[in-house]
Order: structure tokens, then sequence, then C-alpha cells
């Protein structure tokens, strides 16, 4: 196994990466460009191929060298065998015409491997019953927005009448009130939960960075670079940031256990609010799902095209069209090697932790059987991932190799642990405890004006964060390989330590013990973008595929481009998130909450102030299910 190689000794391998002009191939009537995995072979003994194969032994850091990614214009780079094959048999095309170049330079030789990806100017995708359906849907829905508007304005406003609740439902103009809402008239318990739109927007937008590195993993112009940069310890924490997702799943639990005693203020808590506020919690989050969905399936394919465009968009479209009904009831984070809207491996978590939180929160009738119940579930959290990483012999956390984008959805580390429900169940679990310990506190008006001697504890929280992130870089190091004991037990620990730090950071908050992190998640500027979270994390994934599928050349990877690509991805998923919401999101999620009569028309009696979309999402009406964007985020 090789751990580095110099720039001169590296430059002898071909390319992994090579795409010849996409744009001016099908300018051609009859050109033809083609995708392809290349494996290297050779019939006679080559000191460059056991380099190569010794160099990409080393997955945790390395590429593939042994299989190469090539976008070849068939018509041009291998005219002389296209002319002579009358069959066009692509795949011997490819592999005779790459074999006399690797041949050639480097005295190599090449077997395509399948799938082979060909575009023409023959290729067309065709509309279907499908893509007319979702066309008209949307259509109509537009039109019912805009008629909705009107009516809103030239009657209701005017007239100051009571309208039609299922028809204001669609005002842009109502829907764009809820959306900007301030924090004026929030009581005292809604005042100090506000912390949670920072810390809820700041995360989404860590988790969009992430995700926006997509393009620079499936077509970087310079490989060696992104290798090298696993050396880099500040990068390093990048790749192990993926548990900030943990912090969802906090955040929700904290609200369900809060709102629930909340609601128990003043109401009996009988058995049958479980399946109402499973249900409610459906609705809440499924409209909008169901779109972006349903977009996925149709007209997602008609958005462009490219070299990579088969490898990021059509394989989910079809993947999409055989396996979504998965993602609607939420249980698709338990089936594997699909690639269909993979973000949403969170939504199906969540709905499960959900039904689990109401049952542990509505049936523990005492305080000490609920305290047990959550001590029992925390150690089932932490079991869990520390038996299955053990027992089948997985990575200590899902280690983001160079290879990792083209390969997830077969990592076992990926699919046994990082996605399943029961592997995240802790921190949800931290969350449940979290709500329902703030609420006891305030109910019982302890004085926190003692504990503020210790806030520079509080200090500490941001640094532990970074810490238990950095932890994980360990098992990035040259030569070493930890036990499966050391795996599990990392496994198994990282999880409630992240938790545990971030129930602070949220108890100081909302006691207002700390004074610095607190004015910065408390600013009025995170409360709309934490509103847009849920669909700027839906919509973000497919920005990100279409924008890599639609690519045309290599993406040199450096650090201001990487910021500027980022940044940019953010950006765009936030601003698109913005009509989204007023169009679809709230109008749909409103009318279905009607339609299913889980709301009334009064103010809940409960102690809550009135807004829709107040921070701690209890709805004006009577819902005890968290808000659309408190509870996906990730």
């Amino acid at each position: 196994m090789i751990y580095k190689l110099n720039d001169s000794m590296y430059s002898k391998m071909p390319p992994v990466f090579h795409l010849d002009d996409y744009d001016n191939c099908l300018i051609n009537p009859k050109g033809v460009y083609c995708t392809a995995n290349v494996d290297i072979v050779s019939d006679t003994s080559s000191e460059l191929l056991a380099m190569i194969r010794n160099y990409s032994e080393y997955g945790r850091k390395h590429f593939n060298h042994s299989q190469l990614h090539y976008g070849i214009c068939v018509t041009h780079t291998c005219r002389y065998l296209y002319a002579d094959n009358r069959t066009h048999d692509l795949k011997l095309i490819l592999e005779k015409c790459l074999n006399d170049t690797l041949l050639e330079n480097y005295q190599l030789k090449c077997r395509i491997s399948e799938p082979v990806y060909c575009n023409s100017n023959e290729s067309t995708v065709y509309e279907d019953t499908g893509d007319v359906v979702m066309a008209a849907f949307l259509i109509i829905l537009l039109v019912i927005d805009c008629i909705s508007t009107l009516y809103d304005f030239l009657y209701f406003k005017r007239h100051k009448v009571q309208g039609n609740k299922y028809v204001l439902c669609f005002s842009i103009l109502r829907n764009y009130s809820k959306l900007t809402t301030s924090y004026k008239g929030l009581n005292v318990r809604e005042e100090r939960l506000k912390s949670l739109h920072g810390l809820r927007t700041l995360t989404m937008m860590g988790v969009i960075f992430c995700h926006s590195l997509l393009p620079f993993a499936l077509a970087p112009e310079n490989p060696h670079y992104v290798e090298m940069v696993y050396d880099n310890i500040s990068h390093l924490l990048f790749l192990n940031g993926m548990i900030v997702v943990q912090t969802f799943f906090i955040i929700s639990g904290c609200l369900l256990a809060y709102k629930l005693e909340l609601y128990a203020e003043s109401h009996v808590m009988k058995w049958t609010l479980i399946p109402r506020g499973i249900i409610s919690t459906w609705v809440k989050l499924t409209p909008s799902y169901a779109i972006v969905l349903a977009l996925t399936c149709t007209w997602l394919r008609h958005a462009g095209s490219g070299p990579f465009w088969e490898l990021t968009v059509t394989k989910e479209v079809k993947d999409c069209r055989t396996n979504g009904w998965r993602n609607l009831l939420y249980i698709n984070n338990y089936f594997d090697n699909t690639q269909c809207m993979v973000q949403s491996w969170y939504l199906g978590a969540i709905m499960q932790m959900y039904i689990l939180g109401y049952m542990a929160c509505v049936l523990t009738k005492s305080k000490r059987r609920r305290k047990m119940l959550l001590i029992s579930l925390f150690l089932i959290g932490v079991v869990t991932p520390a038996a299955h990483t053990y027992f089948q012999d997985l990575d200590a956390m899902l280690i983001v190799t160079p290879e990792t984008a083209r390969t997830f959805e077969h990592n076992p580390t990926f699919n046994n642990v990082y996605k399943r429900g029961h592997t995240n169940l802790v921190n949800f679990v931290v969350g449940l405890a979290l709500g329902s310990f703030v609420y006891r506190l305030q109910v019982d008006k302890i004085d926190m004006e003692r504990f503020k001697k210790f806030r520079f504890l509080l200090l500490l929280t941001f640094p532990g964060i970074l810490m238990s992130i950095f932890i994980g870089t360990v098992f990035y190091m040259d030569g070493s390989e930890a036990s499966p004991l050391a795996k599990a037990i990392y496994a198994g620990t990282i999880k409630p330590l992240y938790g545990l730090i971030i129930a602070t950071l949220i108890f100081g908050c909302v006691f207002k013990i700390d004074n610095v992190y607190r004015v910065i998640l408390e600013w009025d500027g995170w409360k709309i973008p934490s509103k847009l979270s849920y669909c700027a994390f839906l919509l973000h994934f497919m920005l990100i595929r279409a924008a890599t599928g639609m690519r045309k050349t290599l993406l040199p990877l450096n650090y201001y481009h990487m910021v500027e690509v980022t940044v940019t991805f953010v950006t765009l998923s936030f601003v698109a998130a913005i009509p989204f919401w007023i169009l679809i999101d709230a109008p749909l999620t409103e009318l279905m909450k009607l339609c299913l009569k889980l709301t009334n028309t009064e103010k809940e009696t409960v102690g809550i102030d009135d807004g829709e979309e107040n921070v701690i999402c209890l709805n004006k009406r009577n819902d005890i299910s968290v808000d659309d964007n408190d509870d996906v985020n990730a």
C-alpha cells in the first residue's frame, strides 16, 4: 500500500478524470458523446500498474486510479474506429480507442465497465403522462394562488369580513405575511426559545455546504490536490462535519417534549393523542416533500444534459420512479442501493422518532416512569450503533473518501448506521429530556442567577463542538487501523457526546446564562431563513445534482473556488425556497390541516401567544405537533 506519491511519480499514472469538449462534439449533427468507467489492465507484468493498484488500495484518502472516468467524443476522438464499425457497438469502439491511447502512452490496456452512457443529437427525452399531470397540477396550483390573492385583496381586506378559510390559505399576501412575521408579541416562554431559529439555520447552511462539495468529488480537475486535502486538519473538520445533522434530532425532540408539557397543562393526555400527533406531523411534512419527489420523477430529467447527467440525475429519476413510494411512507432509510432523494433518509428517521416520541411522552403518566423510559432509550441509542459497528465490522463513522460520492449507496456504514432510525435515537432522546427539563425549571421558577457565575463553561460549548468533530480525524491517520472495539466505542459515544454539548448550549441560551452565543443565535434575521430551512432542505440537493449533471468541464478545486461554489448553492437553496414556501408549502400544508380538521379556529389554551409561525411552533389552533420548519432540516 502506498500512502503518498510525489508529483513526478503521480504524473506517470493516467489521469483519473478526462472530458472531451461536450458542446463541440454535439455541434456535429451526427456527434456521439459517451461517458464510461475504464478499468486499467495489462497483459504483461507492469510496474506502473502495480504502483497504481498499491496507491489506489489506500481508498481512505485516494481515488481509485485503476478505474478511470472518461467522457469521450466518439465521433471525433475515435472517428477512425467509428467510421469503420457498421454495427456501432459503442462499448467496443471506446475500448479499442482507449486501448490504443493507453498502450501508446502508458503501455497499459483497459476494459470498459458497464454502464456506458451516450448522448447524441438524436437522443430525446419525451414527455409522458406523469410529466403532463405534474405540469397541469402546478399550473392549476399557481392559478389558485392568484385567484386566492385577488380574493384576499379585493374582497376580504376591503370589506373586513370573514373570508373562506379554504380559499385564503392560498393567498400569496397572507403567506408572505406569515413568512415575514416579526418576533413582536411573543410571550416569555416563546421569547426564551428564539435561539433555536439561529441554531437551526446555521446547521442547515452547514449541511448544504457539505453537500455542495459533490461536483468536486465527481469531476475534479486536480485529483492529486483533492487527495492532499486529507492531510490538512482544517479540511478534515469539514469531512467529519456530518455529525452536525444530530442537531436537528435534538431540536425536534426538545420541541416535542416541551409542547406536550404545555398541552398537558390544560388537557388530559389520552392515547388518542398519539395517532393525532403522528397524522399531524405527516400532514406537515408530506405536501412539499411529495411535490419535490414528483418533480424529481418527472421534469427534472428534462432540465439539461451533460457528461454527468446520467450519473447524477437520470439514475435518481429512475430510482424515484421505482422506489418513491417508500419515501412517502417514511421507510426509505431502511432500504439500500437507491439514490432517490438520498438526503431524505433524515425524513424517514425523524418520522420514526416522532412516533416513538409521542408514545414515550403520552403513555408514561408519571415522571418516574418517563425518566426510566428515557434512560432506557438513551442506552439503546448508545448501544445500537456500537453493536452494528462491532459485529458488522463497519467504520467508526461515515468515512468520506474521495470515492464516496460514487459509492455511498453501497457503503455499509452509511446503510447500516448513518441513516437508520434506531441508530440516530440517542440525540432525539437527549432532546426529549431537554424539553421536559426546561419546562420543569420554568414551571418551578428556579432562580438561574446563581448559575451565571459558571457562564464561562458555556463558552466552551463551541470549542467542544469543534473538538467532537476533530476527534474523528484519528480514523484518517496514515498507517493505522483502529480495532473493532475502538471503532464500536467511538460509534456509540460520539453522538451522545455531541448531543450533550448542543443541549448545554440550548440550555444556556434558553435561561440567558450565556450572553455570547445567545446574542448571535437570537438575532432576528435568523427567523425567515429558519422558516425556509425545510424547503431549502428539500430543494438543495436537486439544485446541486442538476448543476453537477450539466457541468461540461472538470472542476478545479482550490479554497476560493470551493467557497464560491458552496456559498452559491447555499444562497440558491434559500432563494428558491422563498417562492416554494409561499406558493406551495404554506398553502398545501394549511389546506391539509383544514381538511383533516386537525385544528380549531381559536387560540390554543396552553399559555402560548398568537402567531402561526412562532418560535416554539405552536400554531394558534389546536395543533399538538411541531411546526413545518421544526421537524425536518437535514
